[in-house]
């Protein structure tokens, strides 16, 4: 499926300008995730470790376990902060609704600021700002076919205009309940690394009829259209 990721003050990238350098490797695929990190108590799928050199990962720091078997609330926001030494780094959070081979069945179902909401409104980007971004995520309502959810944070054009998360500071994903806003696990994610042009914050995934949650907190080289690609959605 082909599928125009929007610039934020233009037109539509085509897809020579969206296309991803070949020199900068992808380090992040779906059968070769680095966990860095896991909230405690979390049953987490069978990963292996990244090979290629052009991951970078820092483990994450979960402040709590969602609970004492990893379950997390129906409803609940995942809150993104930063705060950007260059001011050229735009950031972003994205999501990828999954099915069970790790792929999208639609282009709908990735979340993004030029695709605000979920076609079940279960997952949905609900605010941004300078120094951060949210999205709302209603387990309860989530499809039948969705197996995943994969959250990263990307900086707009980083392989473009040479941005890197060397650039960024203080990163951090907060995941809050969102019926009393109880903070139920904080995750510290910065990288400030040159070659790391995106973060994966971590997936929500099935298990035995329960979501739970999955901490990954590794950084990569790789772009939004990058991602995109991954996952199954193809520039067009």
């Amino acid at each position: 499926m082909a599928f125009n990721i929007p610039m934020k003050i233009t037109s539509a990238l085509d897809k020579n300008t969206i296309r991803r350098p070949e020199r900068i490797q992808p380090a992040y695929t779906a059968d070769n995730i680095r966990q860095a990190g896991r909230v405690q108590n979390v049953p987490a799928p069978a990963v292996s470790p990244a090979r290629t050199q052009t991951a970078v990962s820092k483990p994450v720091k979960p402040s709590a376990s969602v609970d004492k078997n990893g379950t997390i609330p129906a409803h609940l926001k995942l809150v993104l902060d930063w705060s950007v030494a260059n001011p050229n780094c735009d950031l972003d959070v994205s999501a990828f609704l999954l099915a069970e081979n790790d792929k999208v069945t639609g282009e709908e179902w990735f979340v993004f600021y030029g695709q605000p909401e979920s076609p079940d409104k279960s997952v949905i980007y609900s605010g941004k700002t300078d120094t951060g971004a949210q999205l709302e995520i209603h387990l309860s309502q989530i499809s039948r076919q969705i197996q995943k959810i994969a959250v990263a944070v990307t900086i707009y054009e980083a392989i473009q205009q040479n941005l890197h998360f060397g650039m960024v500071q203080n990163v951090t994903a907060r995941m809050l309940n969102q019926q009393n806003q109880t903070e139920l696990a904080r995750m510290e994610l910065n990288d400030g690394t040159a070659g790391v042009t995106a973060l994966v914050v971590g997936e929500f995934y099935r298990y035995k009829g329960e979501w739970k949650f999955n901490a990954v907190g590794s950084g990569v080289a790789r772009d939004l259209a990058g991602f995109c690609a991954m996952y199954g959605i193809q520039a067009g």
